[in-house]
């Protein structure tokens, strides 16, 4: 049976000419998709944000979204100056692992400038104008740029563990010429940004559900293209979580072999613990990020329709987008703060003075 209107997504024209939608669409011709997988983070953010409204005066949501990436914003930018004033020093800047944290710290906090500036955008200018130039900067370009970013963010501290490897591993000098790290990080940056440029140029806005003369920053792929762009997505975190993985656990038992052997001990659990404890700043960080991308991992993983309507579901889907974001804003806390090294040249930054002369006051 053909219905007057063509029905997208595989849904089936009924006896009265109208569209029965599959799971997790809606719409007269269900061009709307209501799969919270699907969704961007700011989009999740404007659903549950417009469906408060509807019933309460006091958008409880809102505040709270809003409060959230503020407060992260803060902090990512106290973080972020206090590791750069750090690995500025000339004495770090001069290694690959000092070129890696430099990099890390400013993409992060790109990071984190972009998920304000579009959480700033969603709220207060989206529903002000539907020009194509406004809309194809806040849906196109803006929402990518803090993908590759955040992306880069993960392979940057995946090259950095690999550095501590060659170190500790292979006994390589840490003065030496630092292009592994120049190298790799412009690779970094290039291969991620590739695989992210179908999305400036592909992506394209669909109907607002709640105001249909206008329209919404989510997409949908065609098939071949999803199926590309999961793999890219999930790639990204799956090959750094498991870089961090191999060579914590290369890094460990390297250490407690040659303890091993130096002191001629045989009691290789104790060992391995004691090192796990005295050596917390090579794994605080890649515990740390695996355990922030790991949960948007397996959310990500399942091919379910997942529907927005459903207010538990959406909201655990928004929680875990932010926690991927945390590693970026609290730098100074998985990097520095574990490290008595990275602390001692700390407290000789201007920042570091002046907590200490703080402390020292109160």
């Amino acid at each position: 049976m053909s219905c007057a209107i063509n029905c997208l997504y595989n849904g089936t024209c009924s006896p009265n000419n109208t569209c029965i939608c599959p799971p997790c669409f809606i719409g007269a011709a269900c061009e709307i998709s209501v799969n919270v997988i699907k969704f961007s983070l700011t989009f999740a953010m404007y659903w549950d944000i417009e469906q408060t409204s509807i019933e309460s005066n006091f958008n409880i949501p809102k505040f709270a979204y809003t409060f959230t990436i503020a407060f992260m914003l803060l902090i990512a930018l106290v973080n972020n100056i206090a590791c750069l004033q750090t690995f500025f020093l000339h004495d770090i800047r001069l290694t690959n692992c000092g070129i890696f944290q430099i990099l890390y710290c400013l993409t992060g906090l790109i990071t984190i400038l972009g998920m304000q500036l579009r959480m700033l955008t969603m709220l207060e200018f989206d529903s002000l104008t539907q020009a194509y130039s406004y809309r194809y900067i806040a849906c196109n370009i803006i929402p990518v740029i803090v993908i590759i970013t955040s992306d880069t963010c993960m392979w940057l501290s995946a090259l950095l563990a690999i550095e501590f490897v060659l170190l500790e591993c292979f006994n390589l000098n840490v003065y030496r010429s630092r292009w592994f790290s120049i190298i790799s990080s412009i690779l970094c940056f290039l291969l991620v940004g590739g695989s992210h440029l179908h999305e400036i140029i592909i992506r394209r806005l669909l109907p607002d559900p709640y105001q249909p003369s206008s329209y919404t920053c989510t997409f949908i792929y065609p098939l071949p293209l999803d199926i590309i762009d999961k793999i890219f997505r999930t790639s990204h975190i799956i090959i750094p979580c498991s870089i961090h993985f191999i060579t914590s656990i290369c890094i460990l038992t390297s250490m407690t072999r040659r303890i091993l052997l130096v002191y001629s001990r045989h009691d290789y659990f104790q060992v391995f613990i004691n090192e796990c404890i005295r050596r917390k700043h090579f794994f605080i960080p890649p515990l740390f990020i695996i355990l922030s991308n790991f949960p948007h991992l397996i959310l990500h993983l399942k091919d379910l329709c997942e529907d927005v309507r459903n207010t538990t579901l959406l909201r655990i889907h928004i929680a875990l987008n932010i926690l991927v974001y945390l590693p970026p804003s609290i730098t100074f806390f998985i990097y520095i703060y574990p490290s008595k090294i990275y602390m001692y040249k700390f407290k000789k930054t201007f920042l570091g003075r002046w907590f200490k002369q703080i402390f020292t006051t109160s």
